[in-house]
This record gives C-alpha cells, structure tokens and sequence, in this order.
C-alpha cells in the first residue's frame, strides 16, 4: 500500500511537470510571431510556477541565452568548474561518473527540468561528472550570477526556487528510493510505471545503467508478458 502510494505521489510528480510542458509550448508559440517582452521560454516558465514581476522577465531575458547541442554532446565535463545552471527547453540530458573505466548514469532529465552539476554549485571545485545530451537539446543558460542577482532583488524568485527545490528534492527521493529496491525486475516496473515514455525515446543501454542492470537483464524482463 505504501509504494503504490510512492507511485501514485511520483506520477502526480511527472504529470505536473507535463502540464507545465504543455501551458509553456502553448504560450510560446502564441508568443513566437509577436517576439515582445515576455516570451523568454525561462520566463514562460517560472511564470507558470509563480508570476514574475515585469522587471524580473526583463532581466531574465536580457541574461540569459540559448545553448543547442547535437545527440551525444558533452554539457558538463570533469574539470568543469560549475558557474551555470542549465534549464532543459527541448530534451534529454543524463548525467553520470565513470569507475574503472565503465560509465554509470546516475540521473536523467527532461524538458522543464533545470540541470547542472550541482555537487558542485558555489563552490571552487571542479566537478566529476559528465552531463550530456541523448537527442538534439535546446537549454537555456543560467549564469549563477543571475541567480543570485534574482534572489536579491525580485521576492517572488525566491518563492519560484522553493517551489522548483522541493520538485527536484522529490526526484532525488524517487532516485535515492529506486536504486534501493533489491529486485531488477522491481525496478525496472518502477521505472516503467512512473516514467515509461523515456523507454521509447532514449538508448535503453542509459536506463539500464540508471537501474544498475545489465542491458541484457533489461532486455529479459521487458520481454515477459
């Protein structure tokens, strides 16, 4: 009763994050034609969280940018000393470490996700992670600066970091509570009921090493009926 739970929690989660999607593309191909103040995909976004003032748009816009990537390009990189944060436009980006030559993916983001190496974040460290895109990505660039900047000076970015700190705190739980179930085949039906549409849309090699199962594991338990 308790993981059914955990799953029913998990997918309000994700269908949140997909209505989001949604009201942000709606409004930005309304806002395409006319190209005025306001159609920032960023401040389209943190608008549908919580309402930015004029002001706090205004600078958002004039701040930040437009990064595309091919499929397989390198985001983030070890030696990367971490200044920016990313938020994923259109998208799938993975982040993960490598031990004894072998590559580990410790987590997958999509669209309307903000990524970045955040171990890292405001500290003078480089960073030892990898972050890289599985299709065609289109980010947008968020200087730490203008985070700080828009702490400081506009209330209502504080309330939109709150917000977006608990749904990525939930995804950290859901992470921290997959890779703990002790059954492959568990966790793959996890993986399946919360976040299935990944299963058509990237390499099922990155899932499985999400799921810390071969891809041959993987193969045999999407093969029972």
């Amino acid at each position: 009763m308790r993981q059914n739970g955990r799953i029913f929690l998990h997918k309000q989660y994700f269908c949140r994050k997909v209505l989001i999607s949604t009201m942000t593309r709606i409004i930005l191909q309304k806002n395409t034609s006319k190209q005025r103040r306001g159609s920032s995909p960023l401040a389209v976004f943190f608008n549908s969280v919580y309402p930015l003032s004029p002001d706090a748009v205004a600078y958002i816009e004039d701040n930040t940018s437009l990064l595309k990537l091919g499929k397989g390009k390198l985001l983030v990189k070890p030696g990367y000393n971490s200044d920016k944060l990313f938020w994923v436009l259109k998208g799938v980006v993975r982040g993960y470490i490598t031990e004894e030559g072998k590559e580990i993916t410790t987590w997958i983001n999509e669209e309307n996700e903000i990524v970045g190496s955040i171990r890292n974040l405001g500290l003078d460290i480089s960073s030892d992670e990898y972050l890289q895109v599985l299709e065609d990505t289109e980010l947008v660039v968020i200087p730490r600066a203008v985070i700080e900047h828009l702490y400081a000076h506009f209330p209502e970015a504080n309330i939109i970091g709150r917000l977006l700190l608990e749904e990525n705190y939930r995804g950290a739980e859901e992470r921290a509570y997959i890779s703990r179930i002790p059954s492959s085949e568990k966790r793959y039906r996890r993986f399946e009921q919360t976040r299935g549409a990944l299963l058509n849309r990237i390499p099922l090699k990155y899932i499985a090493s999400y799921l810390n199962m071969t891809l041959e594991t993987m193969s045999r338990i999407r093969g029972k009926k």
